[in-house]
C-alpha cells in the first residue's frame, strides 16, 4: 500500500480531509468575514497575525509534515472566494509565479510582472520544484462548486510549452479534487490544472498557501517569509 508521500511524489497532488477542527473554521471564517475585499481575492493574508499563525500550525500538522519541504518556510498565502457574484472558471495551466522583495539579475528568473502592488517572477523550474502549495478549504467543494481539476503526474515534466497542455490533459485524463470543509488538497506548482464554474455557488473560500524549504529564503528574496 502507497504512503501519503509516496502518491504525492508520484501524482503531484493529495486529497486530505480533517486538517482544521471545527473549531479552528469558525474562528478562520470570522477572521474572513473581516477582509475587505473588491474581487474575488486576496494576495496580501501574510500580513495578518493570524495568517502567520495559521501557516506555523500547518507546519507542524502530523498530516502534513511527511508532505511539506524539510525545514518549511511560508512564503504566500492567497484567499480565493467562488460565488454566485464572483464565479470564474480556470483554464488549464501551472502556476510559475512567486512574490519577491525585489527584482533579480540570476539567470532564470524571467516573466516580471506586478499584482495588487506585488511583485512577482518566475523563477527556473529546479526552484518551482521545490515548492509545496496547500489548498485549505473552508467550505465543501464537491463537485457542482467548480472543484480543481489536476492532471496527474506532469509535475514530473518541469515548463511544459504551453501548445502542449491540452493535448497532454487529453490523453492523460484529469481528475477532479472533491474536498470538505476544513480538508485541504496538497499540489506541485507545475502539475497541470484548471477549474470550471460553480454550477452551485457555496462561496467556496480557500487559502492557498506556499511552502518552500528553508534554505530557499537564503537564496530569493521572497516577498514574505513565515
Amino acid at each position: 500500500m502507497k504512503t501519503s508521500q509516496q502518491f504525492f511524489n508520484k501524482n503531484g497532488y493529495l486529497l486530505i480531509e480533517s486538517i482544521l477542527t471545527v473549531e479552528e473554521l469558525t474562528a478562520i471564517e470570522q477572521e474572513l468575514h473581516a477582509i475587505n475585499m473588491d474581487g474575488a481575492g486576496s494576495r496580501e493574508l501574510l500580513t495578518e497575525d493570524w495568517c502567520k499563525n495559521l501557516a506555523n500550525k500547518l507546519k507542524k500538522h502530523p498530516l502534513l509534515t511527511p508532505i511539506l519541504p524539510k525545514e518549511p518556510s511560508t512564503i504566500q498565502c492567497t484567499f480565493f472566494r467562488k460565488s454566485s457574484a464572483k464565479n470564474w472558471l480556470v483554464p488549464l495551466h501551472q502556476d510559475l509565479s512567486i512574490p519577491v522583495k525585489e527584482h533579480l539579475n540570476e539567470t532564470g528568473f524571467t516573466g516580471w510582472s506586478e499584482k495588487q502592488g506585488f511583485l512577482f517572477v518566475q523563477p527556473p523550474s529546479s526552484i518551482l520544484e521545490q515548492i509545496v502549495a496547500v489548498r485549505l478549504h473552508i467550505d465543501d467543494c464537491h463537485q457542482q462548486h467548480g472543484p480543481l481539476k489536476v492532471v496527474a503526474g506532469t509535475h514530473q515534466a518541469g515548463r511544459i510549452p504551453e501548445k502542449d497542455w491540452i493535448t497532454i490533459r487529453d490523453q492523460k485524463d484529469e481528475q477532479e479534487c472533491i474536498v470538505n470543509a476544513g480538508g485541504a488538497v496538497i499540489m506541485r506548482p507545475l502539475i497541470l490544472h484548471s477549474s470550471s464554474k460553480a454550477k452551485e455557488a457555496n462561496g467556496r473560500r480557500v487559502l492557498h498557501f506556499l511552502f518552500v524549504p528553508n534554505k530557499l529564503t537564503k537564496e530569493i528574496p521572497f516577498l514574505f517569509t513565515i
